[in-house]
């Protein structure tokens, strides 16, 4: 399915992955690594830190009794032992040298995108690009995913795990919409200038509107029907899309449709 901003012209060689680009992805395979897990564990946090900051609040404000200090002293003791023990677990699971992504944590990123699936399909999205068939994603697997797709002058290669990392490489500020601002120097260490802003205007229109607070901004759902517009038109582009054409004009709105499904 091609980088996702390449043209897919046949004339073009593609561009390995770039210093920045592995960088980059590699931040991405460590945020989505038990991300599941991690974001339980933040959560759990969380709530030990509300409940013990009511509790000493409630305890202030009641007029009616003396506050028992010695039984806040010890809750809040107990509470901190709690977010201690929680904070533990957390780097265990950062510092795992086998760590992985698992389907749990695809699916839990893909919910936080407001993207709606099923364990099915996102099992479906891992096994294109498991290659141990071990239902998860490992350093190595999560590399070659990208860089087979960045390499890809086919348009051929399974894309919808790239397509994921390639928006959670761009989303710096991790808040669920990448933005002009944001892409514009993957781009640029990619492309070139001169090839920059093409790329940016497949992504957000020929317009680019300043919304948001880094510029143009476009959520998920929005990036990835960018992207499998340029995909769909780089497999036409290729010699196995011109030989699909020309055996059927009949058919080629089926053969279109059933290809925009796959990306």
């Amino acid at each position: 399915k091609m980088d996702a901003f390449m043209m897919g012209q046949e004339e073009e060689e593609p561009i390995p992955i770039t210093p920045q680009e592995e960088k980059e992805l590699r931040r991405v395979f460590e945020m989505l690594c038990d991300y599941k897990k991690k974001l339980t564990i933040k959560d759990q946090i969380r709530e030990i830190q509300a409940n013990s900051y009511m509790a000493k609040i409630q305890a202030q404000m009641d007029s009616r009794v003396t506050p028992n200090y010695k039984e806040l002293e010890e809750a809040e003791s107990d509470a901190q032992n709690q977010i201690d023990k929680l904070h533990h677990d957390y780097n265990q699971l950062e510092n795992n040298p086998d760590k992985k992504i698992s389907c749990n944590d695809v699916l839990e990123m893909l919910k936080k995108l407001k993207v709606k699936t099923n364990k099915r399909e996102v099992q479906e999205m891992i096994w294109e690009v498991d290659d141990d068939l071990d239902g998860c994603l490992d350093w190595a697997e999560f590399r070659l995913m990208f860089t087979r797709n960045i390499m890809d002058n086919c348009g051929l290669e399974p894309s919808k795990m790239f397509n994921l990392a390639q928006f959670l490489i761009y989303d710096h500020n991790c808040n669920g919409r990448v933005s002009v601002d944001e892409t514009m120097n993957m781009l640029y260490a990619r492309y070139g200038r001169i090839k920059m802003e093409t790329k940016l205007k497949e992504l957000f229109g020929e317009n680019m509107h300043e919304t948001g607070r880094e510029g143009g901004e476009i959520s998920y759902p929005e990036f990835i029907k960018a992207v499998e517009k340029v995909q769909v038109h780089s497999f036409w582009n290729t010699t196995q899309g011109r030989i699909a054409a020309s055996h059927s004009k009949k058919d080629l709105p089926d053969l279109q449709a059933t290809l925009a499904s796959t990306f």
